[in-house]
């Protein structure tokens, strides 16, 4: 009788074990995935962040370039030289670089706040197989302590049958 309680008793223990593995799985996969999230919406803040900078040095580069279209206006002017043919076409050629640059900034600028986001995107996938991993394990050990617990009481009950 003392085998058959002493195998019982084992099998319950080893059972519960399992279970109690399986919790402290999910709760770990469940702490990962809140810092995934959290890094997430760290890189998404970064996103905005890129593209307001960019916007603002393109603001401030549109700015230095009216100034310095301004500049050559009036150096024409003070030369005695009209803003016709040649130079209107320089002012022109001027205008359009300082734009193109212009928008070279916004475009890296935004393609860097993109590149945050697809980092965010990435690790809320992270996320979502870390949160994954806890439940698999948890089910796992469930059905593991269910396994044992059968094998455990087969066992002693067969003990138990040999030994009466």
């Amino acid at each position: 009788m003392a085998i058959f309680k002493a195998l019982m008793a084992g099998a319950i223990i080893q059972a519960g074990g399992q279970i109690i593995q399986g919790l402290a799985a999910k709760a770990q996969s469940e702490t990962e995935a809140a810092i995934l999230e959290q890094n997430a919406k760290i890189k998404e803040r970064e996103a905005e962040a890129e593209r307001k900078a960019a916007e603002v040095e393109a603001g401030q580069f549109a700015r230095q370039g009216k100034e310095l279209i301004g500049t050559q206006r009036v150096g024409y002017a003070k030369g005695g030289v009209l803003a016709e043919g040649t130079p209107a076409l320089l002012l022109e050629e001027t205008t359009a670089e300082l734009e193109k640059d212009r928008l070279q900034i916004l475009k890296e600028g935004y393609l860097r706040g993109g590149f945050r986001e697809s980092e965010a995107i990435g690790l809320r996938f992270e996320k979502g197989a870390a949160l994954q991993r806890g439940t698999s394990a948890l089910t796992g050990s469930v059905i593991g302590s269910a396994g044992t617990l059968l094998t455990g009481f087969g066992t002693a009950k067969y003990m138990k049958s040999r030994t009466s």
